[in-house]
């Protein structure tokens, strides 16, 4: 699948963003609350539905097609979940800023939506074991004399706001000028129009658009920023729904099924790591 299209598709979705975000939140079944001693798996395999939080304008995790519908890595994850619990998915719009607070909320039962397992994230949200690996790379235009991490210095650097490179920015290179979009798509278009020097996101994202358009951007050397592992994030308390969430991928990182979607969106095989 070309980039070019999905962010095509990615851009409208994001127009739309925080208007489809209000009705799906509003008519989802909702999470179950910890609390009353209900577990969210035991209302999900009564109910069977389960309403899931994804990115609609995010390549290659998560866009709305131009058809109306979902698709991407988090969307076969989502899909292959829903299946196992032989339940009817909703999907939840979200973005990186307003991930935790949809679950904090009770909007959503589950976030598949790029979530790095940070530490701090881990403080508010319940986190799964990871089902993908990544690390953060940034692009700059072919001929840009951006050539080193420490160039950074003093040009502007697009990010997505809440996401990891937002942070990296922040932390480890406060002398560029982060320029933070609400949106993944926006972010790279300002990459594309040259309203910004260079993106920092994850290398999957980056492989995406080197693929999309060849010879027009190069990615800057220099180790991946930040390795880390994304995973699922839930609402802290409902340690059945968590161990459930894990032996759903325990055995869904070893099945063909996640390997050739890895290879679709990805590039490549799911890494040992994760296995």
């Amino acid at each position: 699948m070309k980039l070019t299209r999905v962010l095509a598709a990615a851009a409208a979705a994001a127009l739309s963003l925080a208007a489809l975000t209000a009705c799906t939140s509003g008519s989802g079944a909702g999470a179950a609350d910890p609390a009353s001693g209900e577990s969210t798996l035991t209302k999900i395999l009564s109910s069977k539905k389960i309403t899931i939080g994804v990115f609609a304008d995010a390549p290659p995790y998560g866009v709305m097609n131009s058809s109306g519908e979902y698709e991407g890595f988090d969307i076969d994850k989502a899909e292959a979940l829903a299946a196992s619990l032989g339940a009817e998915v909703e999907y939840v719009s979200t973005t990186n800023a307003n991930r935790i607070p949809l679950l904090e909320t009770g909007k959503v039962d589950v976030i598949i939506a790029a979530l790095t397992n940070l530490d701090e994230r881990a403080q508010a949200v319940a986190m799964t074991r990871p089902y993908a690996a990544e690390g953060q790379v940034v692009l700059v235009p072919n001929g840009s004399d951006i050539a080193s991490y420490d160039d950074l210095s003093g040009r502007s650097v697009a990010a997505t706001r809440g996401s990891v490179p937002a942070t990296i920015l922040e932390n480890r290179f406060p002398e560029a000028n982060a320029s933070l979009f609400e949106a993944v798509a926006d972010s790279v278009q300002a990459l594309r129009s040259n309203k910004v020097d260079a993106l920092m996101e994850s290398n999957s994202v980056a492989l995406g658009i080197l693929e999309d358009a060849p010879g027009t951007f190069q990615l800057v050397e220099g180790p991946e920023l930040s390795p880390s592992v994304v995973s699922f994030g839930v609402k802290m308390g409902d340690q059945l729904w968590l161990n459930y969430l894990d032996n759903f991928l325990l055995n869904y990182n070893i099945s063909d099924a996640a390997n050739d979607s890895y290879n679709t969106w990805l590039g490549r095989d799911v890494p040992e790591l994760i296995k």
